[in-house]
């Protein structure tokens, strides 16, 4: 049925000032619809239960914090019956964790990745319109299933792409084993559009393909320049920064440190050997760790497509930093989630589960919630509340 999950703020998070939340939504279907569009590998005659409904109701359970198939069964179990059935899950559920795990490890990965994250992106599109002419940083990063394994015997590796402001995963792609995170970058932003985006990488993916990709698909980029380019990086230092102005500034105290970052900024000169770039960035970070007294001092250099006076120098500098969201949002699902000790290690079923959290983590992001740890705590309370946030009651 058509809905929103922003609609439900106002009824459960009260205790939360929303920043600006998305007013002009899109009319969406429930969670439980999209996820029953994914390709269901159980044979007919042993379906007890509907697919989507039962995904839902486990990142429900994710949502308020389980970490295991074993917590997600046991949640489910749990549950009121008349919230069960709200859910599309009538009766008295006998779900085994092995059940639920085998069910997971044969789900096409990439189908549930391209509804849950078109989901997603669907949602994160809903913004005010004052945000939506403005541009948008989009990090690109992978990360590691440390309790997956594949069939050659190496941890299953996903690499995302993360929206700063919402940290929502609007895409994602598994890298095929004896391969990395290069070749599968392109195919991870060809289904996206690029209008207004600002696509923020390490120095990994500072590739002259993957700029030309982002040029061609009307976004721009913004890469950091290490020594895997090492005539580009031997340009970008040899530019003249002593002469350049100093175009930001920023200091802050947090996590036991004082951090100074000063920005320059040089508009590139002709014959820079990379496609489309019209700055250079140079970034000195000075760190002071407050408990040890040490500081160390940190100079890195970036390239990007924006042209001088696309965007003010400020907001390029929180481009910059806000590529780390995507960091934020992995340290999230290894600490809350527990994600680096799951001992879910067969077929698709690592993959679904990273899937599951993203979503659970976007969602809260979405209406509002800065402390995720809060969230669950909330929702494990209060699962009328998540239904209402998946679009399964009104």
């Amino acid at each position: 049925m058509p809905s929103s999950p922003i609609n439900v703020l106002t009824r459960h998070l009260e205790h939360v000032t929303a920043a600006d939340p998305p007013t002009d939504l899109l009319d969406l279907p429930a969670l439980a619809e999209v996820l029953d569009a994914v390709p269901d590998p159980r044979d007919r005659r042993g379906r007890r239960y509907r697919l989507g409904p039962l995904l839902a109701l486990s990142l429900l359970a994710v949502l308020g914090g389980a970490t295991s198939l074993a917590k997600i069964t046991r949640v489910i179990a749990g549950y009121d019956p008349g919230l069960r059935a709200r859910a599309g899950l009538p009766g008295t559920p006998r779900l085994a964790a092995s059940t639920l795990g085998r069910l997971l490890a044969r789900l096409d990965g990439d189908a549930f990745d391209t509804a849950t994250c078109g989901y997603l992106a669907s949602l994160a599109a809903c913004a005010p319109p004052s945000h939506q002419s403005s541009l948008t940083g989009l990090a690109v990063d992978g990360k590691s299933l440390r309790g997956s394994r594949t069939p050659d015997d190496t941890a299953m590796h996903l690499l995302a792409a993360t929206r700063h402001d919402t940290q929502t995963v609007v895409a994602q792609r598994q890298i095929e084993a004896k391969s990395n995170e290069i070749p599968a970058f392109t195919p991870l932003l060809s289904g996206l559009d690029l209008t207004h985006m600002v696509i923020t990488a390490d120095a990994l993916h500072t590739q002259q393909d993957h700029a030309r990709h982002i040029i061609a698909a009307g976004g721009h980029y913004l890469f950091i320049v290490k020594g895997n380019q090492p005539t580009l990086q031997r340009r970008l230092k040899a530019l003249p920064w002593r002469e350049a102005v100093l175009n930001d500034r920023t200091n802050e105290t947090g996590h036991g440190r004082r951090e100074i970052r000063r920005m320059k900024i040089c508009t590139v000169r002709p014959g820079l050997p990379f496609p489309h770039a019209a700055q250079a960035i140079q970034i000195k970070r000075r760190r002071t760790d407050h408990r040890t007294g040490k500081t160390t001092i940190v100079t890195i250099y970036a390239v990007t497509s924006l042209p001088p006076g696309r965007i003010t120098h400020a907001r390029l500098a929180t481009l910059i930093r806000g590529h780390w969201s995507i960091e934020a949002l992995h340290h999230i699902r290894d600490v809350t989630y527990r994600e680096d000790a799951s001992r879910i290690r067969t077929g698709t079923a690592p993959r679904i589960m990273a899937g599951l959290r993203n979503l659970a983590i976007g969602l809260a992001r979405l209406i509002g919630w800065t402390n995720i740890a809060a969230a669950t705590d909330h929702y494990r309370s209060h699962p009328a509340d998540g239904l209402q946030l998946l679009g399964l009651t009104t």
